[in-house]
């Protein structure tokens, strides 16, 4: 059986794990301790070498990046599209993932966690919100017309996409600007795993706050 090795705090480990629960594949699930550094020990290092989660153990077969489990995880499953178009919307919305999505999390969520000086902190999650409004306003149009990201069909893109944009509530986003992807993320909740996703990042967040502040 696969072993996923993540922490619920880490937006990449989320899409995993909500596939996991989503789905019902057979994988373990283990959580790394990330503010002990256990990431970095060198029992997980000489397993996985870029020392970071999640990642994916196999038997004798590790890896890591979000998209690679995922897309393992997956295999054989109907969610994943066999015909040329489909495959190629996927992959065009991974790419788009890496290079634009993920901004929610380097731009703004990071704030959150690594910045201390709180008027700092207000001046960077500001500036981050202004630099993916573009992106945030392009999604509002596509979710006016489509149910999800790659249409009207949920797919391995909403797994990734989802938690990347749902955690904005940690800096009080406001979603009232953007109703149709406040919209997009309601009908998620009616997909199995999503609910439970959202409520296991909570609880994580609520520990490693507590364990941030008392490190203080």
């Amino acid at each position: 059986m696969p072993t996923l090795h993540g922490h619920p705090v880490s937006q990449p480990c989320r899409s995993i794990q909500w596939f996991i629960d989503f789905s019902g594949v057979d994988c373990e699930v283990k959580t790394v301790d990330l503010l002990s550094g256990a990431h970095k020990a060198p029992e997980f290092v000489a397993k996985f070498p870029n020392g970071q989660v999640p990642s994916l153990e196999d038997g004798d077969f590790c890896f890591g990046e979000s998209i690679a489990i995922l897309q393992y995880l997956a295999d054989g499953n109907d969610i994943v599209p066999t015909d040329k178009k489909g495959k190629a919307r996927l992959q065009e919305y991974f790419g788009r993932h890496l290079s634009q999505v993920r901004k929610f999390s380097t731009e703004i969520i990071r704030h959150v966690f690594f910045e201390k000086d709180a008027d700092e902190k207000k001046k960077k999650i500001a500036a981050g919100i202004e630099s993916t409004k573009a992106m945030m306003d392009s999604f509002e149009a596509h979710f006016e017309k489509n149910k999800f990201v790659l249409g009207d069909t949920l797919s391995l893109a909403d797994f990734m996409f989802a938690p990347e944009v749902d955690q904005l509530f940690m800096v009080e986003y406001d979603f009232k600007t953007y109703k149709n992807v406040g919209a997009y993320i309601e009908r998620l909740k009616e997909v199995k795993g999503y609910t439970k996703m959202r409520e296991d990042m909570s609880e994580a967040l609520k520990v490693m706050t507590a364990k941030m502040a008392a490190k203080q």
